[in-house]
């Protein structure tokens, strides 16, 4: 769900002034973002954060910031609720290249799992982080945090009558009775939203960059797989409208077992499935606060919670 575009060519201008950026020219991006981002000239990306979203801001700003051994842009300019604009922005550079999730469809299997090779090594890149580096929340436990992020999440949706008692026990019932999975399990930062909008190729179909850096959150390592697993289920859910047409699954087929090739630590869990289903429940829970007329969601919630 991409915002409205609120930043006026003039702030653009004052904000290209303040960092010693020729203003050219400059265009809307609204492919892949759920916040309000633009390509300034030819060569830059100005991202500008959601008002709630400080966490995300500082997360993302440090990373591309970081000198860490992966494809990412990198940072130009950065800041927080400056004069010329209410929210925090982040510019970092303009990564050419062409969203997988629109030619994934073009690539042949032994592209696609050169692809799925180059993204794990990034993302064990990423587990390097030191926490601190990032400005990421502690976090006490991982069965905690499932616990705490699930009432959150029910007392959101509750307050907006999106659920009623009845269904409110139900996600409860089923959180209790799995939450014990995740006891003892270790932390670490995990960049989880691994979809393919997030991931810059060539038309070579070798990874260029990964982009969307504010999704890096302490986790355990298995986290990503529900992202996976909604790919290869509903692969048009992740692509844009006029590349739904494109989305087989059986393009999909084999990504999970790459992944486990290539990352099996991302695999190392008992009850892996029961544990993806309550990533998919808490994934479920937060798209219905703001698509509370989605139909679908609510099947899955039933299905998640039977």
């Amino acid at each position: 769900m991409n915002p409205d575009t609120k930043l006026t060519l003039e702030q653009i201008k004052a904000i290209c002034a303040r960092h010693n950026i020729p203003y050219q020219h400059h265009e809307r991006i609204t492919t892949g973002f759920s916040h309000e981002v633009h390509r300034i000239n030819e060569n830059l990306i100005i991202k500008i954060f959601n008002e709630y979203d400080e966490r995300r801001f500082k997360t993302e700003r440090a990373v591309v910031a970081s000198d860490l051994p992966f494809k990412k842009p990198y940072l130009i300019a950065s800041a927080e609720h400056s004069k010329d604009i209410d929210r925090s922005y982040i510019i970092m550079s303009f990564v050419p290249g062409i969203s997988l999730g629109g030619i994934w469809h073009m690539a042949t299997d032994v592209q696609r799992e050169a692809l799925i090779k180059d993204i794990c090594e990034s993302l064990k890149v990423i587990n390097q982080i030191k926490p601190e580096d990032i400005a990421l929340a502690e976090v006490v436990s991982w069965e905690s945090s499932i616990q705490n992020r699930s009432e959150g999440l029910i007392t959101k949706l509750k307050s907006k009558n999106i659920i009623d008692s009845s269904m409110t026990e139900k996600v409860r019932r089923k959180i209790r009775s799995c939450v014990h999975m995740f006891r003892n399990d270790k932390v670490h930062p995990v960049y989880w939203d691994i979809h393919f909008d997030n991931f810059i190729v060539n038309d070579d179909f070798k990874l260029q960059a990964i982009i969307d850096l504010e999704n890096v959150e302490l986790t355990a390592l298995d986290y990503p797989l529900f992202i996976i697993q909604k790919q290869i289920n509903k692969p048009e859910k992740f692509l844009r409208e006029e590349d739904e047409q494109y989305a087989n699954r059986e393009d999909y087929k084999y990504i999970k077992g790459w992944y486990k090739k290539y990352y099996p630590e991302m695999f190392a869990f008992d009850n892996l499935e029961a544990r993806i289903n309550i990533y998919q429940l808490l994934d479920t829970l937060h798209l219905l606060i703001n698509w509370s007329h989605v139909e679908e969601l609510y099947v899955k919630l039933d299905e998640l919670t039977a």
